[in-house]
């Protein structure tokens, strides 16, 4: 039987989670993170792509941790986390993103990612890998078991297709509001002196730009009494979410009108992936990149991660497909005009791929080319 969905994020969550988690874990098998995948591993490819680094892989990402699992990572002493402590310990010691909420991305790191928006960057470039991601094991992460809501709900490619990746792009929504409401909620239950401070992340200081901490004035008025004790704030932080109620989590969380709206999306997007229903009308996915490859057409549609080739007689046939036709009415004509048929378990593979989509998308099938 398979795990339920609670047991596949932090296990701080475990008690406070509503019934919606006990259903099974969605598991994605494609995304093969200790056989990376998107990597290069010889032969050539079977389509075109652009891979990721071995050395790097998806971890170009810097995790905002939340003062309260910051915490649990100090506090659990598990061996398999040491590296991860003493890691978290540094960050701390630097004194750089550090604030009673967050142990963050430095705000230089946030102005990179921002700039290579819409570039291939991602999962190539060395200088926006993770702080926690050790490449001496191989490439593991060294605070996995207390990771943040980006690192849970991340994958390259997503057995359930475009319902897949909506479910878990729900889920990162959801974990965000958690993550940002119990971490505010720590810091005051811990100290309410304290106050976060608001760091605009497109407005650099001479200390950002140097990769050096804040001025001492301006770290003594974030951390007050806090100052060179910043672990044990952060260990309280996680004292208190751990011994918290599951009914001060409803009020706090799930019971406010933005929790309720994310965990209802996540229900929702839940059911869609594991109930997948077929619209009545489809044709091709206007959107679609298509890119010619011998006997076959590369598409790629809502994940630029996760291309693959059809052959193209089959795309030909399903460009005829008319969106202002039922998806019964295109199949019988393609039945009776041409002898065609198309089975509905390909249909369905296609449509939660993207390759196929409603006609308020499908409007007109898209061209093959060359170019990008």
């Amino acid at each position: 039987m398979a795990d339920p969905l609670r047991k596949k994020l932090a296990p701080i969550y475990a008690p406070f989670l509503s019934e919606l988690f006990d259903r099974p874990a969605v598991e994605e098998s494609r995304a093969t993170c200790n056989d990376c995948a998107m990597c290069e591993k010889g032969g050539g490819p079977a389509v075109p792509m652009d891979y990721f680094k071995p050395d790097l892989k998806c971890c170009t990402y810097h995790p905002n941790l939340p003062n309260f699992l910051v915490g649990a990572i100090l506090s659990d002493p598990d061996p398999a986390l040491a590296e991860g402590r003493r890691r978290i310990r540094e960050r701390i010691e630097r004194r750089i993103a550090i604030s009673p909420c967050w142990v963050a991305a430095p705000k230089k790191f946030q102005l990179l990612v921002m700039a290579s928006r819409g570039t291939n960057v991602f999962g190539r470039a060395k200088s926006l890998l993770c702080p926690y991601y050790d490449g001496a094991s191989g490439g593991l992460c060294t605070i996995w078991k207390h990771r943040e809501a980006v690192c849970s709900t991340f994958f390259c490619k997503y057995e359930g297709g475009r319902p897949g990746f909506q479910f878990w792009t729900s889920l990162k929504a959801y974990l965000e509001h958690v993550e940002i409401t119990l971490a505010h909620a720590a810091m005051r239950a811990v100290d309410a002196k304290l106050v976060e401070p608001k760091m605009g992340r497109l407005r650099l200081t001479a200390e950002d730009i140097d990769d050096l901490p804040p001025n001492a004035a301006e770290y003594d008025g974030m951390w007050r009494d806090w100052v060179g004790r910043e672990a044990d704030f952060y260990v309280a932080c996680f004292e208190y979410v751990r011994d918290m109620g599951r009914d001060e989590f409803i009020r706090l969380v799930d019971g406010t009108p933005d929790g309720k709206k994310s965990l209802l999306d996540v229900r929702s997007r839940w059911d869609k992936l594991t109930s997948p229903q077929l619209p009545k009308t489809l044709a091709l996915n206007s959107k679609l990149k298509v890119v010619p490859l011998a006997e076959q057409v590369v598409v790629t549609s809502y994940n630029p991660n996760d291309s693959f080739a059809l052959d193209k007689e089959l795309y030909e046939v399903l460009a005829m497909l008319d969106p202002n036709k039922t998806v019964a009415a295109n199949l019988e004509t393609l039945a009776r005009e041409h002898g065609i048929e198309l089975a509905p378990e390909l249909l369905q593979h296609l449509y939660i791929h993207g390759v196929l989509a409603p006609p308020t998308v499908a409007k007109q099938a898209p061209v093959c080319s060359t170019s990008d």
